[in-house]
């Protein structure tokens, strides 16, 4: 999955560089300017603006990772209505609230925070997507799709910095080269500067692919069709009876028969093949006789 995720990020960025940066600037200055002009007045209304321009902002990278056109309206998704803010405060502020808790314990607390961040990584997706779910209930949501991918997760997010610091390491010890090492300390200026317009890009794509993946998994990452479990989520072979994730049953006999059906007719395959290649030899053994 992660080598799916990566590949798919990095040609949206490189598709899209302009847009998503005009959009991702306009989203950090309006965040600005109304988190201090709505801190002057009601302080607590910065704070409001802030979480649900970040929201608007994932959805920009939501799009953008589906393919489809990512506007500088999808920004303000969150502000559709007084429901949506409503909903989107109360999801985002619980989440936000559970994860500084969290933290809050002594020595592991910042170990439980980094966990929790990543267990409720889905949940503005969730807010705004899936209006059937309690806002309060988001977290949980999020929880039970991200078992199994906290790892893939933080692995991933690792990509960019072990990125960043081999670059810094190569064109740092390049340019320590007599005459053209300075040539090699501008690449790394370049190379620098490159990453930081990136890596933003990229790893706000990277969190929206993995709701996508997590939540419509249609295909694997050979090709092929998948199906989910619908207790766990979990994505599974098409084949199976009994989820390996939550030990649930979620298929039948018919499944147990298209199976069967699809081994045989494989066999078959491979029988003819082998029968056709033994044939092929005993014909070119008795020609070479012949000659």
């Amino acid at each position: 999955m992660i080598k799916t995720i990566v590949t798919r990020a990095l040609q949206v960025v490189f598709k899209k560089p302009i847009r998503l940066w005009a959009i991702s600037l306009l989203s950090g200055f309006l965040t600005s300017v109304f988190s201090f002009l709505c801190g002057i007045t009601i302080p607590g209304l910065g704070i409001a603006v802030s979480l649900l321009m970040s929201v608007g902002m994932t959805m920009v990278f939501l799009h953008g990772y589906r393919g489809e056109q990512v506007r500088a309206v999808q920004l303000f998704d969150a502000f559709k209505d007084w429901a949506t803010i409503k909903r989107t405060l109360c999801g985002m502020g619980w989440a936000t609230l559970w994860t500084f808790l969290w933290g809050l314990i002594p020595i592991v607390g910042i170990v439980f925070a980094i966990i929790r961040a990543y267990e409720y990584r889905l949940v503005p997706y969730i807010l705004v997507n899936e209006p059937d779910v309690k806002p309060t209930d988001a977290i949980k949501v999020s929880k039970e799709r991200t078992d199994g991918y906290k790892l893939s997760m933080f692995l991933t997010d690792l990509l960019p910095v072990a990125a960043g610091v081999i670059v810094v390491l190569v064109l740092g010890l390049l340019g320590l080269i007599p005459k053209i090492g300075g040539f090699f300390i501008f690449l790394l200026v370049v190379a620098l500067i490159l990453l930081a317009l990136i890596v933003p890009l990229f790893n706000g794509l990277v969190k929206s692919a993995y709701y996508e993946e997590i939540t419509n998994p249609t295909m694997d990452v050979a090709g092929l069709e998948v199906k989910t479990c619908p207790f766990c989520g979990a994505v599974v072979d098409p084949y199976v009876i009994f989820c390996p994730k939550c030990g649930r049953k979620i298929g039948g006999e018919e499944v147990l028969a298209e199976a069967a059906e699809e081994t045989v007719k494989e066999a078959a395959e491979a029988a003819e093949e082998a029968v056709s290649d033994a044939a092929d030899a005993v014909s070119d053994e008795i020609t070479g006789k012949d000659k």
